[in-house]
């Protein structure tokens, strides 16, 4: 289902304080976020994500590694086709790193370290 405009329920996950490995209300990272609002806003559930979280100190290529694992379990969708609820996995030269949940096609919610 595609959307037009960004959802009334999106606006309760905005400001959520980022915990790295958090997956409540309480504190969330980026995998946290997404399923959170994947969890509560959708049916049906996710394979779970028991990669490392990554942070600053994590260990990169263990980071790396669990991402691109957890990301092969999902099918890829081409840019631009991306629907409410996809998750847009984001790469920083060319590494998986960050995860962001589409609220609408070209908008989406995300979480970084050190923001809210």
């Amino acid at each position: 289902m595609s959307c037009t405009e960004i959802p009334a329920w999106a606006g309760q996950y905005v400001g959520l304080p980022y915990a790295a490995g958090g997956r409540t209300r309480k504190g969330v990272d980026c995998w946290g976020l997404f399923n959170l609002v994947w969890t509560e806003q959708f049916p049906g559930s996710l394979p779970t994500y028991d990669g490392p979280a990554w942070n600053s100190s994590a260990a990169f290529r263990a980071v790396v590694a669990a991402a691109n694992a957890y990301a092969a379990k999902f099918e890829a969708i081409k840019p631009g086709r991306e629907q409410l609820g996809d998750g847009i996995l984001l790469r920083s030269f060319g590494y998986p790193l960050h995860l962001g949940l589409v609220v609408e096609p070209g908008s989406m919610l995300h979480i970084l370290e050190g923001g809210d």
